[in-house]
Formats: C-alpha cells, sequence, structure tokens
C-alpha cells in the first residue's frame, strides 16, 4: 500500500511539472511578442530624440547634416552652451550589441519667399540600421506632423510614408529605397524646386513603373 502511495505521489509530481512546463512553452511567444513590440518602442523613441536633436542643429548652423552622431553629442546648443544637442548616443535594441548607427541624413535649403525674406526649412530623415529585418522600425507620418514640420520636411515625410505603404513589411526593399531617396536629395541640387513643383518627382524616380502619366503639379 504504501509503495502504491509512493507511485502516485510520484506520478503527481512529474504532471504537475509537465503542467508548468507545458504553460511555460506556450507562454513563450507571447513574451516573445511583448519584447519585439517593447523593441519596436524604443527604437522608435530613440528615432525621435535623433531627429529633434538633428533638427535643431540644421537650424541652429544652416548646413546639411550628414550623419555623425558624435558631433550631436560632443556639440553645445547655440540657445544653450551646457547642454550638447545630443545627450547620449543609442542603439537599436535588436542588434544593441552591436553598436550600429543610426543612418541620419539632414538637408537645409533656403527659399527666398516673394517679400525677399529667406526662409529656413529643414529636412531630417532617421533610419534603423537593422530595418531590413524589422520593417516596423520607421518613423510614421504621425510623429513628424505634430511637430511643426518645415516644407522641406513636409515633403521627405509625404514620399517616405508612400515607401512604408509600397513597401509594407519588406524590410529589405524598405530599407534599399529608403536609402536611394536620401541619395537623390544628395546628388540632385534642385531637389527641392523640383519637388515643390511636381509633387511625385522623387518618387517617380523610384518608382517608375507606377507613374508612368504626365507629372502632377501642384
Amino acid at each position: 500500500m504504501l509503495r502504491n502511495q509512493k507511485g502516485i505521489s510520484v506520478y503527481w509530481i512529474l504532471s504537475a511539472i509537465l503542467f508548468v512546463a507545458l504553460i511555460m512553452i506556450l507562454a513563450l511567444p507571447h513574451f516573445f511578442n511583448l519584447d519585439k513590440e517593447k523593441n519596436v518602442d524604443d527604437c522608435t523613441n530613440n528615432m525621435k530624440s535623433i531627429w529633434v536633436a538633428t533638427t535643431d542643429y540644421i537650424r541652429d548652423h544652416g548646413h546639411d547634416f550628414g550623419g555623425d552622431l558624435e558631433l550631436l553629442r560632443n556639440t553645445p546648443k547655440v540657445t544653450d552652451s551646457k547642454n550638447t544637442y545630443l545627450t547620449s548616443i543609442s542603439y537599436c535594441p535588436e542588434i544593441q550589441h552591436e553598436k550600429t548607427s543610426y543612418i541620419v541624413y539632414g538637408k537645409y535649403v533656403e527659399e527666398k519667399l516673394e517679400s525677399g525674406e529667406l526662409k529656413q526649412n529643414m529636412g531630417v530623415i532617421v533610419v534603423c540600421p537593422d530595418l531590413e529585418k524589422h520593417a516596423k522600425h520607421f518613423l510614421d507620418k504621425n510623429f513628424y506632423e505634430n511637430m511643426s514640420p518645415t516644407v522641406l520636411q513636409n515633403y521627405m515625410t509625404d514620399d517616405l510614408d508612400y515607401i512604408d505603404q509600397q513597401t509594407k513589411s519588406n524590410g529589405s526593399r524598405k530599407m534599399e529605397l529608403v536609402k536611394q531617396y536620401i541619395q537623390l536629395w544628395k546628388t540632385d541640387a534642385n531637389a527641392f524646386n523640383q519637388r515643390k513643383a511636381d509633387k511625385d518627382y522623387l518618387k517617380r524616380k523610384l518608382f517608375p513603373e507606377a507613374f508612368q502619366s504626365t507629372p502632377d503639379f501642384d
């Protein structure tokens, strides 16, 4: 009788262990997804901070920004010399250990108004270095719209949103097109005026098959 009771006790212990193990296995995907969503939030928050710092830097210094985040971290603000434009260098949480910097490009354009006044235009693009594998690591249109953007930034925002909509979850294609888009701004000296006259000017270069009709002028 005692031996039988011991057998039953061992059976219940093993059953309890297996039950707990099963619960943990079933719960793992849930926790994994939570971590992924948190990483999306953390990464986009990093990019927002970099965007603000870069925009402030370009506004104060009046020239393009090439992407050196150490410059932002070491340069005192014009309006607050006790603080720098970027307090620290952050990395995408998915590849935190690799210490790969975010891809950043900033464009500065002075627009001459009819009154003769020169209007500053800043446009900044911040890209996650691991975008190829994580297509959701992308700043959405709503962020820019809440940041009092310039005309140039609005142009970039609309174009980037179009790239995002066309590529959806294809991170490799999204990264490829965003890099091409940045290159267009770097190499086309007349890009601002062309984009102002034709809202599809840059999109047409990236998606020629989608824009076979005549230019759509604003």
